[in-house]
């Protein structure tokens, strides 16, 4: 599916959660609703406020990183939307780099766009999508790619989720292949 900023697609709000009219280039319309609720934005748009063309760029950044490792257009197109809707309009995420394991002070080069893993202290792994390499305050933005991570007891992070981290927080994105971890630099 191929989406064009000029082809009337907006944001706009269903059922309380952030929500996009899409318009594909073939001129098939889709309301898509992020994982969202108005309650954790940070910007409300304002209804029909254009998926602008630096919307667009994000989609395709975001997209293109999560294509690396899921090969579903769909799926994508669904974590590439929800991204772009967490960078854009979600309230920043508190920092909560004292959950994460550090790498052990080796560089791991990534940038925007790229899917990462993060350890938790508590043993737990997740794979994340880089939505900004540093902030303002020096952290790495990342949002959940898997469904939950438990972070330490009952504490845990839900799919879609910003998780604010140092950047010596973030590893190699891991698959599992064979009953053995394999990772990408």
């Amino acid at each position: 599916m191929i989406i064009s900023p000029q082809r009337d697609c907006t944001w706009t709000y269903y059922q309380g959660r952030l929500s996009i009219n899409l318009t594909t280039d073939e001129g098939v319309s889709y309301l898509f609703k992020t994982h969202f609720d108005v309650e954790s934005l940070y910007e409300r748009p304002d209804v029909n406020t254009p998926f602008t063309i630096a919307d667009a760029q994000l989609l395709t950044t975001y997209q293109d990183g999560v294509d690396k490792i899921l090969k579903d257009e769909g799926k994508a197109l669904d974590l590439g939307l929800n991204a772009v809707a967490c960078m854009r309009f979600v309230k920043p995420a508190i920092p909560t780099s004292r959950w994460y394991l550090p790498y052990g002070g080796r560089n791991v080069e990534f940038d925007d766009g790229d899917v990462v893993t993060i350890y938790t202290k508590s043993g737990n792994v997740g794979d994340c999508l880089v939505l900004t390499k540093c902030d303002a305050d020096g952290l790495t933005r990342l949002m959940l790619l898997n469904r939950f991570l438990l972070v330490d007891g009952n504490k845990g992070v839900p799919l879609g989720q910003m998780i604010r981290v140092r950047p010596d927080c973030v590893c190699a994105f891991r698959s599992i292949q064979g009953g053995h971890v394999v990772r990408y630099a």
